[in-house]
This record gives structure tokens, sequence and C-alpha cells, in this order.
């Protein structure tokens, strides 16, 4: 796997520099495969009730109607999914400073979470099949309100940053 080359905003990775990263340029070819499966799944959802709906006698105005709104909205969502990948990777950002973990993303809906080290009860990771065959690793850090994701880093930087996080949330509650 090739790596991606270093920008403005991803310094060397696993330092609580304060910067805001990026994530890896092939997140996007992720995505893209994750909501092509979930639109798979989506069809074959219809093709059953259907199915179903045919062999019970069911299938009339109201069922045809549902099945496809469904299939319309899966297709519809598959084919403008390019353009959602393009602006959740542009506007999706993250950094490590020296007091919490800071994650920013959308671009007409925006959502910033700071999430204080002190707050930070564990991290850990998870890999879904698509993010596996590229390398990739969500980063997750718990707290008591909840849960708060790096969508996905190179596997062996998803690492080092649950190293320096975790390293980062012992220093933080020492100094309590």
């Amino acid at each position: 796997m090739a790596q991606d080359p270093p920008t403005q905003d991803s310094p060397t990775p696993g330092s609580p520099d304060g910067q805001w990263r990026a994530l890896p340029e092939r997140v996007r070819t992720v995505w893209l495969i994750n909501e092509a499966i979930g639109c798979a799944v989506w069809l074959a959802a219809c093709g059953v009730f259907a199915a179903v709906c045919n062999a019970n006698d069911w299938w009339g105005f109201w069922t045809q109607l549902v099945s496809a709104i469904v299939a319309v909205y899966a297709i519809g969502d598959l084919a403008t999914q390019p353009l959602q990948t393009k602006y959740l990777y542009a506007f999706t950002r993250f950094r490590i400073g020296e007091r919490a973990l800071s994650t920013r993303k959308g671009w007409l809906f925006r959502r910033s979470t700071t999430t204080p080290y002190t707050r930070v009860q564990h991290v850990d990771t998870k890999q879904n099949p698509v993010q596996r065959r590229f390398g990739l690793t969500t980063v997750i850090v718990h707290t008591a309100a909840g849960t708060h994701e790096i969508a996905a880093l190179d596997t062996a930087e998803a690492e080092r940053m649950v190293a320096v996080i975790t390293a980062l949330v012992a220093h933080a509650k020492e100094d309590l």
C-alpha cells in the first residue's frame, strides 16, 4: 500500500502537536465500498419483501409503493455517494493536543467535539473487512458520555495513536 504524502494538516504521526490532521485519502474508497454494500443489502431486502408479498398475494399498491421508495432511496443515496464522500473527507479532521482530543466533521451541518483526556475511560480500535483490505483502522475514544471516533487511520498509525492517547490520558489523570 502506498503511503499518503504528508500535508500541512498531517504532521509527524503520533505527536501531540495540536495541528488539525486529515484522514488518509484511501478512506474515501472505503466509504464508497461500504455504501455500495449497504445499498446492496437494502436492495436485497426489497427483493425479499417483494417475493414474500407476491407469494402471499399481498402485492398491492402500498407494498409496491413502499418497496419502490426504499429501492429509489438506496439507489439515489449510492448515486450521490461520490459527492457526499468528497465533502465528508474534505471536512473531517482530528487533532491530538496536549490536554484534549478534538474531532470535527461536516460542511453544512458541522460537528466539533473536544474530549479532555481527564474524561477518557479507555481507547480501542475497530476494523471492518473493507478497512482491513485497505490497511485502515478506526480509533475509538470512550468517555462516560459516549464515544468519539477518528474514522480511519493507517493501521500502524492507529496503534501509535492509541499509545499516544493512552499516555496523555495517564499523564492528565496524574495531574489531578
